[in-house]
């Protein structure tokens, strides 16, 4: 069965990448276009609050987080105090945050399965810097529109957290997760971190942006495949509604990078996939909800709002530096950490 199974995935990955092949050109014109996606959206937005975020969960800083909300964890989310960081960065953060985060609090033996599984259900939201800055005012033309999404996917996400709170035995006084380290040191982990992530996800957006394009995926499918260029392909088709349902669901992309953290806690993809589709369901209804309150507010962009232009051919060589740069900068942290 195992034999049979690593065949199938053989078959797979060759025959994608004898399409690459073929459809050479096609495939180019889609990985330069994921690329530029990842250029001009992800790494802008998330990477600088992506870097703070994991310097304060490193630093004594994060400490006065836990102070702030960790009785209010226990009372309200029946979640441990360690919990706050993972959960507070997760949310506004963006995608991987909240999974990478989680994922380190189990590794330390900071929180059981049951407990990282439970947080898993919530803690995949595509972030303040993402929604706002890079969907609402980079792509539709509309801070508010951003403001809007960030609402009703957040909302939807504590929703879900407080329904999985029913039943949880009560906590009170659990130990805070805090060992911070010093703030040189912590900086160096945050950034490498940061740096990791983003590499990760642009790599994942490049792959599937030129897969996308061998198929020719109508911009529909794409958002269900890839979030960002899916957003930026089909933005002026959709609602805000139905925005904040495709963000809240994240894309096959954002599921392919938590692999690995969903299989770590033994948590099954069956159950993840059910949760994003209840935040979709849950995110859709919420900001129906939201424009019909506040119509003045919840701006909706036009419809007839065009494409993304393409970046010009300077910024792309420069982009190309900075991740050589900051692959470099990997391998040169790695090295000095051997050397120690």
């Amino acid at each position: 069965m195992k034999l049979k199974k690593e065949s199938c995935q053989l078959v797979i990955m060759l025959g994608a990448v004898a399409l690459l092949i073929v459809f050479s050109a096609k495939a180019k014109d889609g990985a330069q276009y994921g690329f530029f996606m990842a250029e001009e959206i992800v790494a802008p937005s998330l990477l600088p609050l992506l870097i703070i975020f994991n310097l304060i969960s490193k630093t004594s800083a994060g400490a006065v987080i836990e102070k702030l909300f960790g009785a209010f964890f226990e009372k309200i989310f029946r979640l441990p105090r360690a919990a706050v960081t993972a959960v507070v960065f997760g949310l506004t953060g963006g995608y991987p945050t909240g999974a990478l985060l989680t994922e380190k609090l189990f590794e330390a033996g900071e929180i059981d399965e049951k407990t990282a599984a439970r947080i898993l259900r919530f803690n995949v939201n595509g972030g303040a810097a993402f929604i706002i800055t890079g969907v609402g005012t980079a792509m539709l033309g509309s801070r508010n529109a951003g403001l809007v999404l960030f609402a009703s996917t957040t909302t939807a996400a504590i929703i879900i957290a407080l329904f999985s709170a029913i039943g949880q035995p009560k906590l009170k006084n659990t130990p805070p997760r805090f060992d911070a380290l010093p703030f040189g040191d912590a900086l160096c982990s945050a950034t490498e971190s940061a740096i990791r992530s983003v590499l990760y996800i642009s790599a994942y957006i490049i792959l599937f942006s030129a897969l996308a394009a061998v198929f020719t995926i109508p911009g529909s499918w794409q958002i269900l495949i890839e979030i960002t260029s899916g957003i930026s392909a089909c933005c002026g088709e959709l609602g805000l509604a139905q925005l904040a349902a495709f963000t809240a669901f994240a894309g096959i992309c954002i599921h392919f990078q938590l692999l690995s953290v969903i299989k770590k806690v033994n948590m099954s993809y069956l159950h993840f996939l059910l949760f994003r589709v209840i935040h979709a369901l849950l995110s859709f209804a919420i900001c129906k909800i939201i424009q019909a309150a506040f119509p003045s507010e919840a701006y909706v962009f036009s419809n007839t709002a065009g494409g993304i232009t393409p970046a010009a051919s300077l910024n792309a060589a420069l982009s190309l530096l900075l991740v050589i740069s900051c692959a470099v900068l990997i391998f040169d942290i790695e090295n000095k950490k051997n050397a120690c």
